[in-house]
């Protein structure tokens, strides 16, 4: 495999989504793979980019087939370490009569949240052009937290990029917490950083008396390159050091599930940076990728390849 482009460090987890109930009543699960930054790296490799992913996974069937999915897409994973005496993390997605999904982890103490600063110094860490992070694979342990510190720092002073999602979850930590070390990670690291609107009101800048743009513009004061700000269904705010802030609505798509679509933006923010996008060219690749990941039940399989954006493009554009 060739240096890659970017690499990310967090928790690839195995999922499993609801896909009927019985007259019984009983639940019927489809297995997916899951995880933020996971779902990220799936998302650049299927547009033609090279990753590697940096984690440890269970040596158990879970784990394998993590390994096998990514194996078939492209994403390296010669960084990975194998768990003997830790299991690969688990969530199911349940649901409700409207459409509304809940969670169920089964996570804790799992072989990620065991990667340790000690795990990172074994690393190859030269060449790579983005290093991607988020506030799950800091919030899953201490050890994942010291980590992703760790390894930020190493990635920076190679000359990486940091994209940075703040990703916050409130069943991992507190909002304090998440501040503290959001605001760390940002002001200490980040050069791209993706984050919603519940996120910018825990940090603190999100006020009564400002618009959505004001948000944007309070992150890159803390010297970011890029913000990215996620709005959902209104699509998004995006701004960078040159003053150019551009509000973009998403396409108009058959909604059948959002899980993963900000994952996929990110994704997106981060493969029209390599590509060399312009600000407003950018906001409406990552918008269009994230959309059309909507169309299907879980977080990877609407992930559009190269060729189905080219559909939307034209040919070679992409």
């Amino acid at each position: 495999m060739k240096m890659p482009e970017v690499v990310a460090f967090g928790e690839p987890l195995i999922g499993f989504y609801e896909v009927r109930k019985s007259e019984r009543k009983k639940l019927f699960f489809r297995m997916t793979i899951g995880g933020d930054t996971s779902n990220v790296m799936l998302q650049l490799a299927k547009l033609g980019h090279q990753v590697e992913y940096i984690t440890k996974l269970g040596d158990d069937y879970f784990g394998k087939i993590i390994l096998k999915t990514w194996r078939d897409w492209g994403v390296g994973y010669s960084n990975v370490r194998i768990d003997p005496n830790h299991s690969t993390g688990v969530y199911f997605a349940i649901f409700d009569e409207t459409g509304k999904h809940k969670f169920v982890y089964k996570r804790e103490n799992s072989a990620a949240a065991n990667f340790t600063v000690e795990d990172a110094k074994s690393l190859t860490l030269n060449g790579v052009k983005v290093f991607h992070f988020s506030g799950i694979s800091q919030a899953i342990s201490k050890n994942a937290l010291e980590a992703s510190f760790y390894l930020a720092k190493q990635f920076k002073s190679n000359g990486s990029l940091i994209s940075y999602d703040l990703n916050y979850r409130e069943l991992l930590w507190s909002k304090d917490y998440f501040r503290s070390v959001a605001n760390y990670t940002i002001k200490t690291y980040a050069d791209f950083v993706s984050l919603n609107l519940e996120e910018a009101e825990i940090l603190g800048i999100l006020k009564p008396s400002e618009d959505s743009e004001e948000i944007v513009k309070n992150i890159l004061n803390y010297g970011v390159k890029m913000v990215a700000l996620k709005l959902g269904e209104n699509g998004c705010i995006l701004g960078d050091q040159s003053g150019e802030i551009v509000h973009e609505k998403p396409r108009k798509v058959k909604v059948v599930d959002t899980v993963g679509a900000g994952d996929a933006f990110t994704a997106g923010i981060i493969s029209g940076f390599l590509k060399g996008m312009k600000t407003k060219e950018l906001a409406q690749y990552a918008n269009l990728i994230a959309s059309i990941v909507c169309t299907a039940v879980g977080s990877t399989e609407g992930q559009p390849t190269k060729e189905v954006l080219n559909k939307f493009y034209g040919k070679g554009v992409i």
